[in-house]
């Protein structure tokens, strides 16, 4: 249950509406964002310790996520809209998310 709610969380922050630009965050950037109370993507993070929200970042990194999709995450942007792509790659990762959370 915690897998399909961190998925949907995230399905959520990333195909919202709006844009965004830059280069690829790094996995501490994302890692960060994810700790950060104020940010939307922590609620991925509900309840992780850091150990599994540093392996949630590097899947997010290492991911065919676009950069834009990263850096909304990381910016806390809920008006980004993901592109197709982006929903492909967060469902291509889902597996990589849930195991981190149940590590």
């Amino acid at each position: 249950m915690k897998k399909l709610v961190a998925l949907l969380t995230l399905l959520a922050v990333l195909t919202a509406c709006g844009g965004g630009g830059g280069d690829r965050p790094s996995s501490d950037d994302i890692a960060k964002a994810l700790k950060d109370d104020g940010n939307s993507a922590s609620a991925l993070a509900t309840g992780a310790g850091d150990e599994a929200i540093d392996c949630i970042a590097e899947a997010l990194h290492d991911s065919d996520l676009s950069d834009d999709a990263l850096q909304a995450l990381v910016d806390g942007d809920d008006s980004f809209e993901g592109s197709k792509d982006d929903e492909k790659a967060i469902t291509d990762i889902a597996d990589d998310i849930g195991k981190c959370l149940t590590s």
